[in-house]
């Protein structure tokens, strides 16, 4: 039995239990139960088959993102309360600290950071199991259960090891892990396995179809870790089976997943998990109210900090940030309602609306705009939008970048526009 697969190299059951047997010999595995252990790995398959076995042990496992660099690394496992720190490979396991108090077994992450500090979020291998018991019985009532499947993000992020690898090998389907690979072999593997569900980020969904031009034909595709712009949408709806959007965040995991979103803020029904509601936004003003999302389970009250809200169906729609929030004189604007005004504009690549500082307002409307050539100007662009927009919510600042700055992850992070916009002054 195949259990999943990096490429063309396929890790079956017996593969995996002598993994299980090699850690098992190693002093810093014995009395795992308990124990907390930092993972900073670079092969997939390493990162799967420790969370596997740790999992298996009682013991947790703290993600790492593969590029951390070791003195980051070790203070991050330090902060966690990790007893030890895997680095680089799964056979270099070094102590951080003998003085660890015993913890839940657990997965453990970091928050993104892309709205402030990161913070550590400690869920048990227990809420998992309900978070992956949900997701597959969304995917089973659409049929897509038993489909190969493709994880072509980290698995070292949660939306790749959880949902896409974890979730594949709890319903029996063995998972191809592709992360880190030339996106032109990537395509060939998508062309090479029929019927595919393929988890991707929306960077790189938008990526592939620019590689493979109108030619490319994926089936089914998982996006999240970010919203889908309106042009990958309809792009995507033309050349796929069927496009799936999931939301969820560090703390509750996949909250919400739906397939043939209607719009890029559409996420479908929450799982049966959650009990889902929006709640107010304190202090708001704007022309509807707004609301935030609340997320409950058994377990649990998140709130999330992102604004939306439930239609009449029960589908989720998610707008923003709440941080993300830009106050006008007290006016609030939501960054997604003028970037959805901008993308529709002939020329517009790529558009991230923030905010920045204003001597008198508080706070103004900025735009990071990629053209798609360099025809487009300001002037153009705010004209465009007073058209369009109230006069507080049209850019009072417009970058024209032939590249929109992103986090090491592929995530945009509007707090790091606005730094560096600072920088330029």
């Amino acid at each position: 039995m195949f259990i999943f697969r990096v490429g063309q190299v396929r890790y079956e059951r017996d593969d995996v239990d002598k993994l299980f047997g090699q850690w098992d010999r190693m002093p810093e595995c014995r009395n795992a139960e308990g124990k907390l252990y930092a993972l900073c790995v670079k092969q997939p398959a390493d990162i799967v088959g420790l969370c596997l076995y740790l999992r298996e042990r009682g013991a947790g496992a703290l993600l790492l993102h593969e590029d951390t660099p070791y003195e980051r690394a070790r203070e991050s496992a330090r902060l966690a309360g990790a007893a030890y720190l895997v680095y680089g490979t799964a056979e270099r396991f070094e102590a951080v600290s003998f003085m660890t108090e015993s913890q839940p077994a657990s997965l453990c992450q970091f928050s993104s950071g892309t709205t402030g500090a990161p913070k550590l979020v400690r869920r048990t291998w227990e809420d998992i199991d309900e978070e992956i018991a949900g997701y597959n019985e969304r995917l089973a009532a659409a049929g897509a259960a038993e489909l190969p499947t493709q994880v072509l993000v980290p698995v070292f992020h949660s939306f790749g090891l959880i949902t896409g690898t974890l979730a594949a090998i709890a319903r029996g389907v063995e998972p191809n892990l592709l992360h880190g690979r030339n996106p032109k072999r990537i395509l060939g593997e998508i062309r090479d396995t029929a019927g595919s569900l393929a988890y991707a980020v929306p960077f790189l969904l938008h990526l592939l179809l620019a590689l493979g031009k109108d030619e490319v034909r994926l089936n089914e595709v998982v996006s999240s870790g970010a919203p889908l712009t309106e042009p990958l949408l309809r792009r995507l709806e033309r050349q796929t089976s069927r496009i799936w959007q999931q939301y969820g965040c560090t703390e509750a995991g996949c909250i919400a997943l739906g397939a043939a979103p209607s719009s890029p803020q559409e996420m479908g029904r929450p799982l049966r998990r959650f009990r889902v509601s929006c709640e107010p936004l304190p202090g708001s003003r704007s022309e509807e109210p707004l609301t935030e999302i609340v997320a409950a389970s058994a377990r649990t009250v998140v709130r999330t900090g992102d604004i939306g809200f439930l239609n009449a169906e029960g589908s989720l729609f998610v707008s923003g940030r709440a941080d993300d929030l830009i106050n006008v004189s007290g006016l609030k604007v939501m960054p997604s309602e003028v970037e959805s005004v901008i993308t529709a504009m002939a020329g517009v690549s790529e558009v991230v609306v923030c905010k920045s500082r204003h001597p008198v307002w508080g706070e103004a409307v900025q735009a990071w705009i990629a053209p798609a050539d360099g025809a487009l100007r300001e002037q153009d662009v705010r004209a465009w939008c007073s058209e369009r927009l109230p006069a507080y919510k049209v850019p009072g600042a417009i970058r024209l970048t032939n590249e929109i700055p992103r986090l090491p992850s592929g995530k945009i992070s509007r707090r790091l526009l606005q730094t560096l916009e600072e920088e330029r002054r």
